[in-house]
């Protein structure tokens, strides 16, 4: 599809998402500009995958309300989770294999976390921290269930279902289901290692922001201050695309 084509097609559907209460006036600009690459590149399955992803995901989080009176995605964390589906739309003209890889990879590694992350919330054990096994509670970064973690795998492979069957590339299709679970465990080491984590002074309560929703500042107790949630997510995309292109490249 042409850019003149797919350019108007993404700010309608990013604009949707605005009036839904999904995205940020900045998000939806960044969802233009992401729907756009993927879609003027890898054409309708290109964008297929990316719906599927938002829509899926914007689900999830609604069906754990109550309902939020402010947006739910930022610019930021648009640009952390569909990246990849941007660079791997630029790339499938000039290399197909590498190009629907980068494109899959992440976008399957975005799906699995985010499916984790919102049906974990429901898992009636408390999550355990990846590295070391102890509980946590719900929402921890670095937490993990059981139920989250089938959910994470059920998405990669849906995902991965979908692009095969909108005629993606066979390798870069299968091995989807395979990178994107490997970028979920990926963003769960990190967030238990090296995402930073904050306390705050007034309600003793762990949070990813230096300052809590109550309004008290919070102390660092963990992690780099300058490795946010958004910087993790990127981070894992980025290691299910690199995955998926390696091993593309590597048995053709």
């Amino acid at each position: 599809m042409t850019p003149a084509l797919a350019f108007p097609v993404s700010a309608l559907a990013a604009l949707l998402g605005h009036r839904l209460g999904w995205l940020t006036r900045g998000a939806a600009a960044a969802a233009t500009v992401v729907g756009t690459c993927a879609l003027a590149g890898a054409g309708v399955a290109g964008m297929g995958l990316l719906g599927m992803f938002f829509v899926s995901g914007s689900a999830l989080a609604a069906w754990n309300g109550p309902p939020r009176t402010t947006p739910r995605r930022t610019a930021r964390q648009v640009w952390a989770n569909g990246w990849t589906a941007a660079l791997g739309g630029l790339l499938a003209p000039l290399a197909p294999g590498i190009g629907w890889a980068v494109l899959t990879g992440g976008l399957a590694a975005a799906q699995a976390d985010t499916w984790a992350t919102e049906v974990g919330l429901r898992a009636r054990r408390r999550p355990v921290l990846i590295t070391t096994g102890r509980p946590v509670p719900a929402g921890t970064s670095g937490g993990v269930t059981a139920l989250g973690t089938l959910a994470g795998v059920t998405g990669a492979g849906l995902l991965a279902a979908l692009g095969w069957g909108l005629g993606i590339p066979g390798p870069a299709a299968a091995l989807a289901a395979v990178t994107g679970t490997v970028g979920m465990v990926a963003d769960s080491l990190l967030g238990a290692t090296v995402q930073a984590v904050y306390r705050c002074a007034r309600c003793d309560a762990d949070t990813e922001t230096p300052e809590h929703r109550c309004g008290a500042a919070a102390t660092l107790v963990r992690g780099r201050r300058w490795v946010t949630n958004d910087t993790v997510n990127l981070a894992a995309t980025g290691i299910g695309a690199a995955l998926a292109a390696g091993l593309v490249a590597a048995v053709r």
